[in-house]
């Protein structure tokens, strides 16, 4: 990792040498949930968790030295890079109890920036400890593959979106997975939050900020979202029958239309 003598200067934050899970919010997603007594005590003996990261401050940098994973305990990040004729392109956002750093796999350094959007604590996961204990808990080792190949699918499915979709269907299928993720640790009866910025929503989306406005401003009077002040939208409406059969796939149509039905996901 680049250190000292660097082009940048690490941020200094608390470590602490044994996570405290009862104080995560995403424990419900965490890599080891569930697995056994052993292989959670385990799994939390070679993590240790990292923060507090202000708003703008990066968890790594693009380019730095591939050390360890990283999941979310409060908080959330975004992965950014740099575009060759220099805008920044925003890549993904990661929530409570998701993994992040998973694309340095295999590359031996991290291919985008990881940076704070809220006051965010991470836990870090040393990589090398990680398959040490995959090979002596295969449990543990399924479950990270089997994390790797639904983010894998996401990432396609959403590319599909991005590439063929409309400003209204890429916003709304933004809207109801963000309102899917969100909801996994908490009620949230349709009130989703933004930790993003809207300049941040709109180049994840390939879309213009103006324009991302401006499709927020037509599916509001369309009836479909109420904007509750600059960090808030209320979902109204769950996806169209009209709309492309495959813009959400039926597993997850059931998610979504049980936040407007009021049903325990």
């Amino acid at each position: 990792m680049r250190g000292a003598g660097a082009d940048h200067i690490q941020e200094l934050h608390l470590v602490k040498s044994k996570q405290n899970c009862k104080f995560c919010l995403g424990v419900k997603l965490c890599l080891a949930f569930g697995l056994g007594k052993d292989t959670i005590e385990e799994f939390r003996s070679i993590t240790t968790e990292h923060g507090p990261y202000y708003p703008g401050e990066h968890i790594y940098r693009q380019q730095d030295e591939f050390t360890g994973l990283y999941s979310i305990q409060s908080g959330s990040v975004k992965a950014e890079t740099v575009t060759e004729d220099g805008r920044q392109s925003v890549l993904d956002f990661f929530l409570p109890g998701d993994l992040f750093g998973l694309d340095a796999i295999g590359n031996g350094f991290y291919p985008s920036d990881a940076i704070a959007m809220e006051t965010t604590w991470v836990c870090r996961i040393p990589y090398e400890k990680l398959l040490d204990l995959c090979c002596r808990q295969p449990v543990l080792q399924h479950r990270l593959l089997e994390l790797m190949g639904v983010k894998l699918h996401f990432n396609e499915y959403n590319g599909k979106i991005v590439r063929n979709e409309s400003a209204g269907h890429r916003v709304m299928y933004f809207l109801y997975k963000l309102a899917e993720r969100q909801c996994v640790n908490h009620p949230i009866h349709g009130r989703i939050n933004l930790p993003m910025s809207k300049q941040d929503v709109a180049s994840y989306l390939g879309l213009t900020p103006e324009s991302f406005s401006r499709t927020l401003s037509h599916l509001q009077n369309d009836g479909f979202l109420l904007k509750e002040g600059s960090k808030t939208l209320v979902l109204l409406k769950g996806p169209l029958p009209e709309w492309p059969g495959n813009l959400m796939p039926a597993n997850n149509l059931e998610k979504i239309n049980a936040l407007f039905s009021g049903a325990d996901l």
